[in-house]
């Protein structure tokens, strides 16, 4: 988005506010936060951890790793994660491929079989974009794990001329990608076809990692003689968004099906999944994006921060429509140095407003948003809240305590060191009558 003028129009901001899309990197409406969070070593640990060091270029690539990205939903992991992977791929170490999976597949219904799916088929679609090609013996396993359920299916004509065609001889990159998008379609549709297909992969799953697996060092190898890169990384993005069942089963029940890919991979994750303490030492599973702080621990404001924010807001509304700098900085103040809250407040002053965005409208909006929490908020999550705003470090996480952090009731800064309340919840009447005493967190 080259030369970006932010709108002056309130309906046309509204129209433009997209909060559940990441940017793509290069987008000209991107902030720089690494002061504000305090995550100025975040992208070398993560390069590390893949065997590289951006600072000395060496390269010592481990066999494989599967790395867990934490943070707040909508703090912009996916954001800074796409920023990473250009930098990743630019080294000419990495062969970076991003998987969206809320793309590819059903975000309420995910499990570790499809995602698998849709890692083959982007990386075979990103091949193919590229250029490059594969010989038969590199794709056979793959095509072969696929023919004792196509043979039965073609029987009943469920899988269309085109699948076929992909899994004969000769066919390459692109063919083969075809066979595996149906396979993703026929997932994120609810086909009747998905459960068939969920036991078919688990029936056979060693058979068709091995697959995969083999597949993977042959693109290795292919990436090597062009001196393109020298290990394929995958960036599964959209996995911090599934229902919370789900999540649970793809990252602790399901781990050792991810572990059998061969591979290099970056998984997002929810903050709340980190407190689990059922991840184990399954994963690499330390790395957290911190928030944008607005304040320090000891209440300090942190420059920073609301730099930071500020800078966000004004490439999303014009300057125009604010009618002065203290209604900028009351949206910014209750936002808690969240990304996407930030721009529901604007949204939700954009919907309220006629011309301008003035003190009354901030008000309101700020009401609307605490609303939304006061929906689910229990009596006892106001006390626990209160209890946690009055200690200056973080003294434990109860299984409410992680329920908050993943409903942003709850906010966490430098890494887990210390948490607050969402301002907007500071503002509710349960928040203002709870008492001091409090429960375990």
């Amino acid at each position: 988005m080259p030369n970006h003028r932010p709108p002056t129009q309130i309906l046309e901001v509204l129209q433009k506010i997209e909060y559940e899309d990441a940017l793509v990197d290069g987008d000209s409406r991107y902030v720089e936060t690494e002061l504000a969070r305090g995550s100025a070593k975040t992208f070398s640990t993560l390069a590390k951890k893949f065997g590289w060091s951006p600072s000395t270029n060496q390269f010592f690539a481990p066999n494989d790793k599967h790395v867990v990205f934490f943070g707040h939903i909508g703090s912009g992991k996916t954001t800074e994660l796409r920023r990473y992977a250009r930098k990743l791929n630019d080294s000419r170490r990495f062969y970076v491929v991003e998987v969206d999976v809320l793309a590819k597949l059903d975000r309420n219904n995910l499990q570790y079989t499809e995602a698998l799916m849709a890692m083959a088929e982007t990386l075979l679609e990103r091949l193919s974009n590229d250029g490059y090609t594969l010989g038969d013996d590199a794709l056979q396993p793959l095509r072969s794990w696929f023919a004792p359920g196509v043979q039965t299916r073609s029987q009943s004509s469920e899988l269309s001329a085109e699948v076929k065609t992909g899994l004969k001889a000769g066919a390459g990159i692109h063919g083969l990608a075809k066979v595996f998008a149906s396979f993703t379609a026929a997932f994120k549709t609810g086909s009747s076809q998905k459960t068939e297909w969920r036991q078919e992969i688990r029936n056979r799953f060693t058979t068709l990692a091995d697959a995969f697996n083999r597949l993977i060092r042959a693109v290795e190898a292919e990436l090597q003689a062009q001196d393109r890169a020298q290990r394929v990384l995958f960036l599964i993005d959209g996995t911090d968004k599934m229902s919370g069942d789900d999540t649970q089963k793809f990252f602790v029940q399901d781990a050792e099906q991810l572990l059998a890919i061969q591979t290099l991979a970056i998984y997002t994750a929810p903050l709340h999944l980190k407190y689990d303490g059922r991840l184990g030492g399954k994963l690499d599973a330390d790395l957290v994006l911190p928030m944008i702080k607005l304040q320090e621990r000891d209440g300090t404001r942190c420059e920073a921060g609301w730099v930071a924010l500020c800078s966000l807001l004004l490439l999303r509304a014009d300057r125009s429509l604010f009618a002065s700098d203290a209604d900028i900085e009351r949206l910014v103040e209750h936002c808690g140095g969240h990304p996407r809250e930030l721009l529901r407040l604007l949204k939700l002053c954009c919907e309220i407003a006629d011309e301008k965005v003035n003190a009354t409208v901030v008000e309101r909006a700020i009401q609307k948003l605490a609303s939304e929490y006061r929906y689910f908020l229990q009596p006892g999550d106001y006390v626990l809240l209160r209890s946690i705003d009055a200690d200056l470090f973080n003294s434990g996480n109860g299984a409410r305590a992680q329920e908050l952090l993943h409903r942003l009731a709850l906010l966490q800064y430098n890494d887990g060191l210390w948490r607050r309340s969402h301002p907007v919840v500071r503002t509710l009447e349960g928040y203002t009558n709870a008492g001091i005493s409090t429960p375990s967190a």
